[in-house]
């Protein structure tokens, strides 16, 4: 839980610095702050299948929650991290466990000492290092469970990680590349890149919930996100802005709750020797079929997507290998955009801000990075990046507009009112062109939600031809598929 990718990818000792933002108040973070991961804990372990035969080292163990309900489950339990404040509670939670103060980048425990290694919101896409030591330390066929964020943006609880983007820039900044692992294909190379196999990428169950808002902001207060924030701004406003913030979140009779994305990774060292960095991963035999389905049976009408994919982009999508169960409903589908295009005057550049902004909403990675790329074309990478998380300032008014429009019929057409409808007329929308507009969004939300259903994953190559930060926009969805031969 207190992995700082800014201070432990340097190869000094200032990752004795964690303890600073993280450590300063190590009694509140443990019992205000630490106890909403359980759900997050308890998830990957029983995943891991975590028993009394294990070894089970924590990284980043922070006040030794994960530790203690590991050991409920038998495991012989170790744990490292880089707060000496934050190991001390730790350690009086767990006094028969091996808890050590020290640099994740150099554990100081033999090679092959555990079964099972995990890290909660530890171990980042910035600090490879660790990764390696994780494999040195686990035995031949050990398993290894990390978790990350994942796209906090759809999440309905974002509101309350909120005040944390009240830090300096860089801080800011430093905080998105740390989630990076979330987005589709990351966390599942960052393994393979490390020599391991059988990686999977999971749903994490995670919830925030707090008795009020003050509460909230004194938990919120107890973590190295705040720490930064509370350096830019001064723990006073930072406080003040936390309590207005979840005060608008209040329920009768019910706590604060913000349940937030996570993304689980679990795989195996291999029990024989993987070179590094071979991608050896081992993938499900329907995951090289039309997603969850066996591969149809081939026709003209199948053989005709695959063709028209090919001469456009030189490979057959996994898009065409789906929908080669139904080609001619697709057409029907397709004919139905085509029109509602014309009545709706939706140029392409209308039509990538409609699709993404309403693909990333419903979390869709797959046509979020194919017309997050689209979009990138016509308005660059980092706009196309800011739309899919949330953010049209590159946009101009009519625009703007679109993306509002797409994202209110993403999430809950039913919460629509009629001032919202009035966004586009002001935009320059006429009547027909609002249903026009309208139907497109929808015609592309049902054809988002077959896919995602059916296990349709984004075809490898966009990992490769889709700009850097759009990639890096998509921390959602499913996970880039296996190349096809």
């Amino acid at each position: 839980m207190t992995g700082d990718p800014a201070v432990s990818t340097r190869p000094d000792q200032s990752w004795r610095g964690v303890d600073e933002g993280w450590g300063r108040r190590a009694v509140d973070f443990s019992t205000l702050s630490e106890p909403a991961n359980c759900r997050e804990y308890v998830a990957l372990h029983h995943r891991l299948g975590v028993s009394a035969s294990d070894t089970l080292l924590d990284i980043a163990c922070g006040a030794g929650l994960a530790v203690e309900l590991a050991g409920l489950r038998g495991a012989r339990c170790a744990g490292i991290d880089a707060s000496a404040r934050l190991i001390a509670v730790a350690r009086d939670r767990n006094p028969d466990a091996d808890l050590r103060v020290g640099d994740m980048h150099a554990l100081p425990w033999e090679d092959g000492a555990f079964d099972v290694v995990t890290s909660f919101r530890g171990i980042w896409g910035t600090t490879p290092g660790a990764l390696s030591e994780v494999h040195r330390v686990l035995v031949p066929g050990g398993r290894v469970g990390l978790t990350v964020w994942g796209h906090i943006k759809a999440s309905p609880g974002a509101w309350a990680l909120a005040p944390f983007s009240l830090a300096a820039a860089p801080k800011v900044e430093n905080q998105a590349a740390m989630v990076a692992l979330g987005r589709p294909g990351a966390g599942e190379r960052f393994l393979q890149d490390a020599g391991f196999t059988d990686v999977e990428r999971i749903d994490i169950p995670f919830v925030f919930e707090f008795a009020d808002p003050e509460l909230y902001a004194r938990a919120l207060a107890s973590t190295g996100p705040a720490f930064e924030a509370m350096e830019a701004v001064g723990e006073a406003e930072f406080l003040q802005a936390a309590v207005e913030l979840a005060r608008e979140k209040v329920r009768d009779g019910l706590p604060l709750r913000a349940p937030v994305a996570v993304v689980g990774y679990v795989a195996s060292k291999p029990a024989v020797g993987v070179p590094r960095g071979s991608h050896n991963a081992t993938f499900r035999a329907d995951e090289l079929g039309a997603g969850f389905l066996a591969a149809p049976t081939h026709t003209p009408d199948s053989q005709r997507l695959f063709d028209h994919d090919v001469e456009g982009v030189g490979y057959v999508t996994n898009l065409s290998r789906l929908w080669a169960y139904m080609p001619t409903t697709l057409d029907g589908l397709s004919d139905l955009m085509g029109q509602v295009t014309q009545v709706g005057s939706l140029t392409l550049r209308r039509r990538a801000v409609l699709v993404t902004a309403a693909a990333s909403t419903l979390g869709d990675s797959y046509c979020s990075l194919a017309w997050g790329k689209k979009l990138a074309a016509e308005l660059g990478s980092e706009v196309a990046a800011a739309v899919i998380r949330g953010t049209d300032d590159g946009l101009d008014a009519e625009e703007r507009a679109l993306a509002h429009w797409a994202r209110a019929v993403a999430t809950d057409p039913n919460a629509i009112e009629a001032r919202d409808v009035q966004g586009l007329r002001d935009a320059g929308f006429d009547e027909a062109q609002i249903f026009a507009i309208t139907t497109f969004v929808a015609l592309r939300l049902a054809f988002s939600t077959i896919n995602d259903a059916l296990g349709a994953a984004p075809d490898s190559q966009l990992g490769t031809s889709t700009p850097a930060p759009v990639l890096s926009a998509v921390s959602f969805g499913r996970p880039l598929g296996p190349d096809h031969e």
